[in-house]
C-alpha cells in the first residue's frame, strides 16, 4: 500500500482545515477511506456510521498518489483519533505555502504531515512535521463503513439557508432534545419542539421540492429526530455550501445532503426516534 499526497492551494487547505475541525467536534474517531478518485471521512456517533464526508482529489491536491491493498480493491481504510489529526493542521492557518500527507511506518503505521511554512521572501526553510497514528481496517470490516444505500426517499426538497436555521435549532437545542421536522409537497418545512409549557416551530415556504413520491403527495412527511444532532449538521454552514437537500423517510430517518461545487459532497443520516 502507497499513499502521498501534496496541497498547495490556499482555499484547498482551508476548507480541508474546516471539515476536520468540524469533524473533530463530532466524534473522538473517524475512519477515512482513500481511494484513486476520493478522499472519504467516514464519522460515527457511538461507532455507528452517521456522516460521509467525500471529497475529490483532484480539486485539493496537486500530487496524489494511491495504491490500494490490491488492483481489484484499490481502496484504503484507516482509522485515527480526530483531534490529534485536526491538531496536526494547526500550522496551516499560519500562511503554509504547501503541505504534503503521507502513509508511513514509524513503529506503527501513521498519516505524516509535512508542512511547509517558509516565507516566499525568504531563503529560510521551515517545516512543521506531525505524525498522526492510525490503524489499518481490515478487508473483511469494509462493509461497515460503506455508505448505506437508499434508493427512494417520501420526499427531497431544498433546505433553507443553513445560518439561519442554525440560529434557530441552537435555541431550540436549550429548550428539547428532539425536534420533529414536517414537510410537504407544496415546499413547507416546519421544525417544531413540544415542551410541557408550549410548542414552538419555525415555518419555511415555498422550498424547491425535488422529489416525492404518489403515496405520500396529501399528507405531511416527518420524522423526529435528535436536536443536538441537526444542529451539528448545520455548523458545516461553515463551508458555504452551494446546495443542501433534506430527504425524508416518513417517521423512519432523515438524510442530509451538502454540496461545495463538485470537489465536497456531504452525506448524514440520522435515524428517527419513536414517537
Amino acid at each position: 500500500m502507497k499513499f502521498r499526497c501534496r496541497m498547495v492551494d490556499a482555499g484547498a487547505m482551508r476548507d480541508f482545515t474546516n471539515i476536520v475541525n468540524t469533524i473533530s467536534r463530532m466524534a473522538k474517531y473517524c475512519v477515512l477511506q482513500l481511494t484513486p478518485d476520493e478522499l472519504c471521512f467516514n464519522v460515527g456517533d457511538e461507532r455507528i456510521p452517521v456522516l460521509w464526508a467525500v471529497l475529490s482529489q483532484q480539486y485539493f491536491f496537486i500530487e496524489y498518489i494511491m495504491n490500494g491493498v490490491s488492483e481489484q480493491e484499490n481502496e484504503i481504510y484507516l482509522e485515527f483519533n480526530a483531534s490529534m489529526f485536526a491538531r496536526s493542521l494547526n500550522s496551516l492557518k499560519a500562511m503554509a505555502r504547501s503541505m504534503k500527507i503521507k502513509l508511513t511506518n514509524k513503529q506503527q503505521p501513521c498519516l505524516t504531515f509535512e508542512i511547509d511554512l517558509s516565507s516566499v521572501a525568504s531563503i529560510d526553510s521551515r517545516q512543521c512535521v506531525h505524525d498522526v497514528p492510525v490503524k489499518l481496517i481490515p478487508r473483511k470490516e469494509w462493509p461497515e463503513h460503506k455508505m448505506p444505500d437508499i434508493s427512494e426517499f417520501d420526499i427531497s426538497l431544498e433546505m433553507p439557508q443553513l445560518k439561519h436555521l442554525r440560529h434557530i435549532v441552537e435555541r431550540m437545542k436549550n429548550m428539547s432534545s428532539q425536534l420533529t421536522v414536517i414537510t410537504n409537497k407544496c415546499g413547507t418545512l416546519i421544525i417544531k419542539i413540544t415542551v410541557d409549557y408550549a410548542t414552538v416551530s419555525s415555518h419555511f415556504k415555498d422550498l424547491q421540492v425535488w422529489e416525492s413520491t404518489e403515496e405520500q403527495e396529501d399528507r405531511d412527511i416527518s420524522a423526529t429526530v435528535s436536536t443536538k444532532k441537526l444542529a451539528t449538521f448545520l455548523g458545516w454552514d461553515i463551508l458555504h455550501p452551494d446546495s443542501v437537500k433534506c430527504h425524508l423517510l416518513h417517521e423512519k430517518m432523515i438524510k442530509l445532503t451538502l454540496d461545495v461545487g463538485d470537489h465536497i459532497k456531504m452525506h448524514y443520516f440520522m435515524p428517527a426516534i419513536a414517537s
